[in-house]
């Protein structure tokens, strides 16, 4: 049975126990099966969409969920022992309906399992269906959250954005800015230690706008995919060091395709070959290095318990210029020089 959480229930009613109205939930996985052996299956199921699936041992004993993102994002042979998150929300079959419903209210859930004393899972409550406008509500909450974490990359939110006064944005933004305008002056810095390979090969000099362009671009991008582990109570390192690795091997890709377009275009006014060596190794190593930064820190911020949202973007930005920088002057010194 669904309940639909906008009708108006009565006290007895709310006073069942939610053995009463458990309804069936076929996708339940045990811990031995793998990614791809869960894909599989869906892939041959017909009917709605379901945002997380339920794990069970061979006893039916309740360990945990994995969401879809889980399988989406890791290997076909990874088992689900690997992936579980064991912190998961559960009532026992003897609660009252209304204890169901507050937690799934507090929790902003759209349905519960159901266990026994053993922990046995029974099935599960449903509070929305599928085609309802509450659950339409529910993915359009979704994309709100989404909305806010893009206005949060660059340390401002949308309640911010309705400040009464300039003054007020003002005091909200200056201290981004001036991470900002901190990672400049040090690359400057940075610029000027490096002054004599400038002077020797002014060509490097014309390519700085566009090595830092493109590593904060990479920087965000896996700043961005990075954030999604954060939108769980828990952390799993194993996923973390599968995302490191797809990331820095990624990164390459992007380094080695942007250099080469790089190259192409040098060419077409220049043909002095070892500028343009210096230069391709140079924006491949540091795309590399602002990919893994972009991917970490935030990962970082969320173990202090900081907000990676807010904080994780300019700093991320900043940082990412630095390395690349950094990169840059030390490779081509070091190839041309």
């Amino acid at each position: 049975m669904k309940i639909d959480p906008s009708e108006r229930f009565s006290a007895k009613f709310l006073e069942q126990p939610v053995k009463n109205l458990i309804s069936s939930f076929p996708l339940a996985f045990t811990l031995k099966e793998t990614v791809g052996d869960i894909l599989l299956r869906l892939n041959r199921m017909e009917g709605r969409q379901h945002e997380y699936f339920y794990v069970i041992d061979n006893d039916a004993i309740l360990q945990g969920i994995v969401t879809t993102k889980d399988l989406i994002y890791n290997p076909p042979d990874t088992k689900l022992i690997d992936i579980v998150d064991h912190e998961v929300l559960k009532i026992h079959e003897t609660e009252p309906l209304e204890k169901a419903l507050k937690i799934l209210t507090h929790h902003h859930l759209l349905a519960l399992p159901v266990v026994d004393n053993t922990n046995k899972y029974l099935g599960i409550i449903e509070v929305v269906p599928p085609d309802s406008e509450a659950f339409h509500i529910s993915k359009r909450q979704h994309a709100k959250t989404m909305k806010e974490d893009i206005f949060q990359f660059i340390g401002f939110s949308i309640e911010q954005r309705k400040m009464p006064s300039s003054l007020s944005e003002f005091r909200y933004r200056m201290p981004w800015l001036l991470c900002n305008l901190g990672g400049g002056l040090l690359c400057a810095l940075i610029g000027e230690f490096f002054q004599h390979t400038l002077q020797l090969f002014v060509t490097l000099a014309l390519f700085i706008p566009l090595v830092l362009s493109l590593s904060e671009s990479v920087a965000v991008q896996s700043m961005t995919i990075s954030l999604r582990f954060l939108h769980f109570k828990k952390i799993y390192w194993g996923q973390v060091l599968r995302r490191c690795n797809v990331e820095w091997k990624a990164s390459l890709l992007l380094g080695i395709g942007s250099a080469l377009l790089i190259a192409a275009f040098y060419f077409m006014w220049n043909t002095e070959l070892m500028p343009i060596v210096a230069i391709v190794i140079s924006v491949t190593v540091s795309m590399v290095g602002a990919g893994l930064f972009g991917a970490l820190f935030p990962i970082l911020l969320h173990l202090f318990k900081l907000d990676p949202k807010v904080a994780a973007g300019p700093v991320v930005l900043s940082t990412a210029d630095i390395i690349t920088i950094t990169i840059y002057y030390s490779l081509t010194t070091a190839l041309l020089i």
